[in-house]
């Protein structure tokens, strides 16, 4: 499935209700992290791939400046029925705005159908120093044994939606290459869990086993992004390492051809 009406519609409607009960993390989770974000109120905030603006209430609570984006012309037009300072048709990998425009960037569930080596550099050019980036997105190590997790990889694949897994160990481990320092990182361990606020922080418990299904990572930019040495690096993958792990169990040698083996369910 492609960007467009069709996928912008069926997202605000499984936003509300998702197809395996979990509850979906949404403008009340989001508030729950804002709080502690330090917005103020002539911060300029850039909402990165916006949708319909179903976010714009949670972020109009601490700034009067927020901007918006998405690839979606239906989900622009919907957007712009908000009152953001502007809304333009556009991608996280090239957004075309100035380059240290933003005091914050916002990036809620859009993370995983992003380039994560092409977003991290757009969204530190569009930072300013100082500037702080709040990111969720999926972890392609969650555990073996949460079939709901399983299951909606399996499901979103087989439907051609757009879907990439961040291998936050590479992420965390080149971090000032990016151009960032990470002020806070919490792991959801189970599909649903976000929706439900429980979460574990791996650097209190002093590990570096980032194993869930979503994470949530909450940093300022540094510097300028150094792209010397990324790029050789991936980021992200099509396919968790997880399902790649019960695809080999199972006899296959690869998750596609064990998932196309299951179909949808």
């Amino acid at each position: 499935m492609k960007f467009g009406k069709e996928y912008t519609e069926y997202w605000s409607s499984t936003v509300n209700k998702s197809v395996d009960g979990t509850i979906i993390a949404g403008v009340n989770e989001a508030k729950h992290f804002l709080q502690y974000f330090e917005i103020k109120r002539d911060d300029k905030v850039l909402d990165l791939g916006c949708s319909y603006g179903r976010m714009y209430d949670a972020l109009a609570i601490y700034s009067d400046r927020i901007f918006g984006i998405d690839p979606d012309t239906y989900a622009v037009e919907k957007a712009r029925l908000q009152s953001y300072q502007e809304v333009r048709k556009g991608a996280a990998e090239v957004t075309g705005f100035d380059k240290d425009f933003f005091d914050v960037v916002f990036c809620w569930a859009v993370f995983d159908v992003v380039d994560h080596k092409k977003g991290f550099a757009e969204i530190n050019r569009i930072l300013k120093i100082g500037g702080k980036l709040l990111l969720t997105g999926k972890n392609d190590n969650y555990f073996s044994d949460d079939s709901l997790a399983h299951k909606a990889e399996k499901n979103a694949f087989l439907k051609a939606f757009p879907n990439k897994f961040t291998d936050l160990n590479a992420v965390l481990d080149n971090f000032q290459c990016l151009g960032f320092e990470l002020e806070k990182l919490l792991v959801f361990p189970r599909r649903g869990d976000f929706g439900l606020l429980n979460f574990v922080d791996p650097v209190d418990n002093h590990s570096d086993n980032y194993i869930g299904y979503e994470y949530l990572i909450i940093c300022h930019k540094v510097a300028d992004q150094d792209s010397i040495g990324l790029e050789s690096l991936n980021f992200e993958s099509q396919f968790s390492k997880t399902a790649v792990e019960i695809a080999e169990k199972a006899g296959f040698p690869s998750a596609k051809e064990y998932f196309e083996s299951i179909g949808i369910d």
